[in-house]
């Protein structure tokens, strides 16, 4: 079943002087068509003005199509009757967690989505426990969230979202502003819930390390999608990429001036393991 089915969306943005006189429309999104079967984990490349964050904001009807459909578990987000089901189904994670917190204790503010639908006290209080644990955050509930790392903040986001039981979680550019270590819990945070809730997820970013494990990927540029492919696929076109402004995986990369080289490894290797195995094949004669 298709959880996101967006239909030749196009998305003008449009500026305006003091006197609130058009003078200027750009284009932002251009013919875009994708589809996201439920459970998938879908990622979305591309550098910045591209247009992948604009597209994310249609997901969630934050915006809607100058042109075009977006179909949420089957209801047109440009029907304002629909946008809160719309956003009850996929729920935002942005950029910045800071942007997103509105209460002093961890636990208030994870509360703060299914209390505003009109969830019964007893039913939050345990969407509220079930969300943290989830994210590996239940010993924080009583801590303030200024005093959390940005890690740490970014997995309360997300339970503020799960407490809010949705089918699907956008993230756009969720690690943008973590360290290492806070990019890699917040990414075992979205393939847990992906594999063990069958959230469906859509990671949109331009870090090409972090979308290796995703299902498909689509990649972006000058508001249109101009490749889509399992990570292999993607990966396996690393001119393209470069052509695009994107970088690949380093262990992708060596891998493909190797073969650029003479020796005859696979195209799209994503892993270390996959190019330690591919050099211990070609050492016994057997690549």
């Amino acid at each position: 079943m298709s959880i996101i089915d967006v239909k030749n969306i196009t998305y003008d943005y449009h500026k305006k002087d003091d006197q609130g006189n058009e003078t200027e429309s750009v284009r932002a999104l251009d013919d875009v068509s994708l589809e996201v079967k439920e459970g998938e984990f879908i990622a979305v490349l591309g550098h910045n003005g591209s247009g992948k964050s604009t597209f994310a904001k249609h997901l969630n009807a934050l915006l809607v199509p100058t042109g075009g459909t977006v179909y949420i578990c089957g209801m047109d987000t440009s029907d304002t009757s629909n946008t809160l089901e719309v956003r009850k189904t996929a729920g935002m994670v942005f950029q910045n967690p800071d942007n997103q917190m509105v209460a002093s204790v961890v636990d208030e503010e994870v509360g703060f989505g299914p209390e505003n639908m009109g969830v019964p006290t007893d039913e939050i209080l345990k969407r509220v426990d079930d969300a943290l644990n989830s994210v590996g955050m239940y010993a924080y509930k009583d801590s303030s969230p200024t005093r959390l790392s940005g890690g740490q903040k970014q997995r309360i986001a997300i339970a503020g979202i799960l407490a809010m039981k949705p089918k699907c979680i956008v993230a756009d550019e969720p690690t943008a502003m973590l360290d290492p270590k806070g990019r890699a819990d917040v990414l075992k945070v979205l393939h847990m819930l992906n594999k063990e809730q069958n959230v469906t997820i859509i990671l949109i970013t331009h870090n090409m390390e972090e979308v290796i494990d995703a299902d498909r990927i689509f990649v972006m540029e000058g508001g249109k999608v101009v490749m889509n492919g399992s990570p292999r696929e993607i990966f396996s076109h690393v001119k393209e990429l470069q052509r695009l402004r994107l970088d690949v995986p380093e262990v992708t990369k060596l891998a493909f001036e190797l073969k650029q080289k003479g020796l005859p490894l696979r195209d799209g290797i994503l892993t270390r393991e996959e190019f330690v195995n591919e050099l211990r094949l070609l050492a016994k004669g057997r690549v």
